[in-house]
């Protein structure tokens, strides 16, 4: 086996013209790839924490009712948040009561969705003070405020310390009305709540909906994705038999099927390495194959069996495939190095760009994942071994005296 690598290293270097092209082709297709996995990696990371971390929480509690009509009166006794706070695997934890009204500033009127919050909970799961851009985040103690939404505040053009009213109906068919102060202005990144959403504090939205002590939703989230299934089973382990635990993939598929978009644009990329390796090393072995026909047939003769010529073409393509890697490797690391650091400018007119309900940062930053790298490589590795095949079959077929006439 020395023998075949000594020789076949040899023969490598024969053409170094050709396979030095062909291996940076290979290498530049490698480090196209892993950049754009990490790059689709950040943009899809982003994403999960608006549409999950933000608004779903990874498990969700909910009146069995509630996530197929959205009734007020659909509602949990607040007091099952104390049931489920000290499970296991629970990181952060919220109680929400939901509801839709008017808000009106002085001179116009928007509907908007209301989103009541236990401010420490709240911010301990989705750290929604770090998007307050102007003004304070809630206080703990009620105090008649309320956050609303960049565009919001452009729309009813009001700021900071202003007043708004908000009229809505009570789950028992009265009006409710309130004065609340404008007390802060945030940018969630979601586009639904940056345009038509207000946070209040949980005691005045349950005055608002005559809902005394009781909420829509309790949102909970595990220390990273791989303990979602198990919190899920935890937590319904202790819940009672009238409240519904379901996951974030569960309680919305069209999220979820959105979200698997990330391995379909993996796979995109792989097959774009697969394309250019396997071509690569085809038309190298091939022609490698052509030219050294009379050396094959003398190799056959001395003695050299077939499934030898076979070892030795595949160890060919093997070895351009590992050099390939590591000239990928290495460009690859650099790009994603700078990708994660310095990110990339994807702005419009200075703005981020809306994606699926998600305004992202203008930069986006990338996430690296070792899986992907060692996917990538290994990809190379095997497709490139793979399409050496039919060089291997062929040479090995060569009759020795018809391989030797050959000039």
């Amino acid at each position: 086996m020395r023998f075949l690598f000594a020789v076949a290293w040899r023969n490598l270097w024969r053409q170094s013209r050709r396979s030095l092209i062909t291996a940076s082709a290979m290498a530049i297709g490698v480090a196209m790839c892993m950049s754009m996995i990490a790059f689709m990696d950040g943009m899809y990371g982003q994403m999960f924490d608006v549409l999950v971390g933000q608004k779903l929480g990874h498990v969700q509690m909910h009146h069995p009712d509630y996530p197929g009509r959205n009734l007020l009166h659909d509602t949990l006794p607040e007091s099952v948040v104390d049931e489920v706070r000290d499970v296991g695997g629970v990181e952060g934890l919220s109680a929400r009561l939901n509801g839709y009204g008017l808000m009106g500033g002085e001179r116009t009127s928007v509907g908007v969705k209301l989103v009541g919050i236990n401010p420490s909970d709240e911010d301990a799961l989705t750290h929604l003070s770090n998007m307050v851009i102007e003004g304070e985040y809630l206080t703990e103690e009620s105090q008649n405020q309320t956050m609303i939404g960049n565009q919001l505040a452009e729309d009813l053009s009001v700021s900071i310390g202003d007043t708004v009213v908000i009229v809505t109906q009570g789950a028992d068919g009265s009006m409710g009305n309130e004065l609340l102060e404008v007390s802060g202005i945030f940018n969630t990144g979601s586009v639904s709540m940056d345009k038509s959403g207000a946070y209040l504090h949980i005691a005045d939205l349950q005055n608002l909906f005559v809902l005394p002590e009781s909420v829509h939703e309790v949102l909970i989230t595990a220390p990273s994705k791989s303990g979602i299934d198990s919190l899920a089973e935890s937590v319904r382990g202790v819940a009672s038999d009238n409240v519904l635990v379901q996951t974030w993939y569960e309680s919305d598929p069209q999220t979820a099927q959105m979200m698997s978009l990330q391995d379909v644009s993996a796979v995109i990329m792989l097959g774009i390495v697969f394309s250019v390796a396997a071509l690569g090393v085809l038309n190298t072995m091939l022609m490698s194959v052509f030219e050294r026909t009379r050396e094959l047939g003398l190799l056959k003769s001395l003695g050299i069996t077939p499934g030898q010529v076979v070892q030795l073409v595949m160890i060919e393509s093997f070895l351009l495939a590992v050099m390939a890697c590591v000239l990928g490797g290495i460009l690859g690391g650099a790009l994603d190095w700078y990708i994660v650091v310095h990110g990339l400018d994807m702005s419009s007119g200075g703005e981020g760009i809306n994606y699926a309900g998600v305004t992202l940062d203008p930069v986006i930053h990338g996430e690296v994942r070792p899986e992907g790298i060692v996917l990538t490589l290994g990809s190379v590795v095997v497709v490139s071994v793979l399409a050496a095949i039919w060089p291997a079959y062929r040479a090995a077929r060569l009759h020795p005296v018809e391989a030797m006439r050959q000039v």
